[in-house]
């Protein structure tokens, strides 16, 4: 039989247990929401840019269309490009290290 204070510590073990598992579900759920969103925004980058270029092949009568899927403009659309780019490597960078302090937070409440 167990006293009152084991009770209460196997009473306090399972709710912290039952915490860490609530914050591990809704880490998942937030990465496979994000990843979700990027696949959707993948596809619908492979859908709209043939339809884009497509219209800018036909409508272009100088025969360049070097980076012009986004503009008119040769070196405005270089830009848009580099800029896009530049951001995109930021949201990895920062989604990397929060995924690093976080694995590195579940593995000291580990220990």
């Amino acid at each position: 039989m167990r006293t009152n204070e084991e009770r209460i510590n196997a009473l306090h073990a399972r709710t912290s247990q039952l915490k860490k598992d609530q914050q591990n579900r809704r880490f998942y759920t937030i990465c496979a929401a994000s990843a979700g969103v990027c696949f959707a925004i993948l596809v619908g980058f492979a859908v709209l840019i043939p339809r884009v270029s497509i219209k800018s092949f036909v409508d272009d009568t100088a025969g360049s269309i070097n980076a012009s899927i986004f503009s008119g403009s040769d070196v405005l659309s270089y830009l848009v490009i580099a800029v896009l780019a530049f951001l995109l490597g930021i949201t990895v960078t920062i989604f990397c290290f929060r995924l690093k302090k976080y694995l590195d937070e579940k593995n000291q409440e580990d220990s």
